[in-house]
């Protein structure tokens, strides 16, 4: 073989060898986001009702609460439309002045513990960098009410009592990525439930709360 020849046929090995196309990258099926926030909360005045009684000038307090979420936004809503699930916690207080009229004394106090997950729908924007989203979701909320003393005439509540109800809430937010994986986000939610807790007196009555809270949050999560 002369050497012309072998120049020819190293060329065209070359070409073969180094001119292949390389496999397109597989495809990111899902954005993953993994994030845990703190919780501030800001709930509104609403009556307590006892056997259907409403006890006026109720004061509902909230003070923090802690939470984590997972979200997912596949590649058939174009990474626009996700699905997300949460669990929190939060804390808080209720409390009616003490009074006395012809239907009998009425007073409430006692401490509230609320553990709740929902199940939220979110569209946001899918920036690099920052992405604004909304949202809405449902799911179930347990209200814990502890240290009670809560009277209506010969209708009252005392001690520890649970109740597990149906939650919705509605969602906005912004994430902002420090790097490509590491992101900060705050985020308001309004939070509606309405607890139901068994009483003891004429009857056994019930004793609700229909609670409704604004809640501002921050956090820092992953993307996957």
């Amino acid at each position: 073989m002369t050497a012309l020849g072998a120049v020819v046929l190293f060329i065209g090995w070359s070409g073969g060898a180094f001119g292949q196309e390389v496999p397109p990258l597989p495809v990111k099926k899902f954005d993953l986001y993994l994030s845990g926030h703190v919780i501030g909360l800001f709930p509104q005045d609403k009556d307590l009702s006892v056997g259907g009684n409403r006890i006026s000038n109720t004061d509902v307090r909230g003070t923090i609460g802690a939470g984590i979420k997972f979200d997912m936004y596949p590649w058939f809503t174009k990474n626009i439309v996700g699905a997300e699930i949460e669990v929190f916690g939060l804390g808080g207080s209720v409390r009616a002045p003490r009074t006395t009229s012809g239907g009998g004394t009425t007073q409430a106090q006692g401490s509230l513990i609320a553990i709740t997950t929902m199940y939220n729908l979110i569209l946001r924007y899918p920036g690099e960098t920052i992405q604004p989203y909304i949202g809405a979701g449902v799911g179930s909320s347990t209200g814990i009410l502890y240290n009670v003393n809560i009277q209506s005439g010969n209708v009252g509540l005392s001690g520890t009592s649970g109740d597990l109800a149906f939650a919705y809430q509605f969602i906005g937010g912004v994430r902002a990525f420090v790097t490509k994986q590491l992101f900060l986000f705050g985020e308001y939610k309004y939070f509606v439930t309405q607890y139901s807790w068994d009483s003891g007196g004429t009857g056994n009555q019930r004793v609700k709360l229909d609670f409704q809270s604004q809640i501002v949050s921050g956090g820092v999560g992953w993307s996957f």
